[in-house]
């Protein structure tokens, strides 16, 4: 083997090792997933509604908008490289902001006036399917 042909394979050989030593390109972001699924947010939202069951409903369908949102935001900032905070929401959801989503004169309505406006909410599915897509497109997220 001549000098160079030994140089050319001793630079393969570290270009190798240089390629098997780099981090995969993976999802390192996190996951949304709770180890406990007991939800206590569940019981502040109870605490904001009382006993009246559409109100209690309502949140819970503002708060899944928040979550929405906060999540496609957390996986903008990690593909834009600024700091995240990619995990488990319970105990963590700005419910003042959660408040504040939900029209004022629904705090005063009974469960019969709310009721109809519950069920006039839209499910969401199509925009979490789409922020799914989008933090797992950016790596955020397996």
């Amino acid at each position: 083997m001549t000098m160079n042909s030994t140089l050319t394979a001793a630079a393969a050989a570290a270009v190798a090792a240089l390629i098997l030593a780099a981090p995969m390109a993976h999802a390192t972001g996190g996951s949304w997933q709770c180890e406990n699924q007991m939800d206590m947010d569940h019981e502040v939202a109870r605490s904001i509604s009382g006993s009246n069951n559409a109100l209690y409903q309502i949140l819970m369908k503002t708060r899944e908008n928040w979550d929405i949102a906060y999540k496609r935001a957390q996986c903008e900032a990690y593909a834009e490289g600024r700091p995240y905070e990619i995990s488990c929401l319970n105990g963590r959801r700005d419910w003042d902001a959660i408040k504040a989503m939900v029209p004022e004169e629904y705090f005063g309505m009974s469960n019969d006036a709310l009721y109809p406006r519950f069920l006039a909410i839209q499910s969401n599915r199509e925009q979490s399917v789409a922020m799914v897509e989008y933090c797992r497109d950016v790596g955020a997220i397996e």
